[in-house]
């Protein structure tokens, strides 16, 4: 089961994922990232450089968003 704010039509954010640092939820980016026409959004997850090439690499996602690791400044 997947839970997924859908902020605006085309943004995904996964609760399990959000805030971890382990990387985006890729399964549930591709799941809504192949099923629409719309550019998607990845968000929540993200803990290193590494997972914004993996978001781009496994999914359609057209962008992927980050605060906590900036915050944190866990990446400069």
């Amino acid at each position: 089961m997947y839970l997924c704010d859908i902020v605006t039509p085309n943004y995904c954010s996964s609760y399990a994922f959000s805030g971890q640092g382990k990387g985006f939820d890729i399964d549930l980016i591709k799941l809504i990232s192949d099923a629409v026409s719309i550019p998607v959004i990845a968000s929540s997850g993200a803990g290193a450089v590494e997972h914004f090439t993996e978001v781009f690499r496994e999914t359609n996602a057209s962008a992927a968003l980050a605060a906590g690791i900036f915050h944190r400044k866990e990446v400069r």
